[in-house]
């Protein structure tokens, strides 16, 4: 099965999680790593035992998922129209020069954000 790990709390004797996933509870051992799912969506597989259902074995899910539509690209030497086609490589500049540390203050981000898209805009004119 599939379902988004929503709720996580421990049972009533402490002994065991149990765990809301897609609106079901199910109990859950210490020891499964669940806890390290939450809000994330897993593949489980369960079983009706003594304490109710119970999760016996569960993974991360790796159903691929639907492609980000992309915006269309302008031809070289075309302008693209104020579709903000420079946010990437401003955003790329300044988390570069904050990773550097050359970036401190918010008034750095706004100079280097200017100048980055100065830069783009220029460049995209040509």
């Amino acid at each position: 099965m599939r379902g988004k790990v929503e709720q996580l709390t421990k049972s009533k004797t402490g002994k065991s999680w149990r765990v809301l996933i897609s609106g079901t509870w199910y109990g859950a051992n210490f020891d499964s790593r669940i806890d390290s799912q939450l809000g994330k969506i897993v593949d489980f597989e369960f079983d009706d035992g003594k304490y109710g259902p119970w999760l016996e074995t569960w993974g991360p899910d790796l159903t691929p998922s639907a492609p980000i539509p992309q915006a269309p690209v302008a031809p070289p030497g075309q302008s693209s129209g104020g579709d903000r086609f420079y946010m990437p490589f401003v955003s790329n500049v300044v988390a570069h020069g904050i990773a550097a540390g050359v970036i401190k203050t918010p008034a750095d981000i706004n100079q280097w954000a200017k100048a980055a898209h100065d830069v783009a805009v220029a460049l995209d004119a040509l």
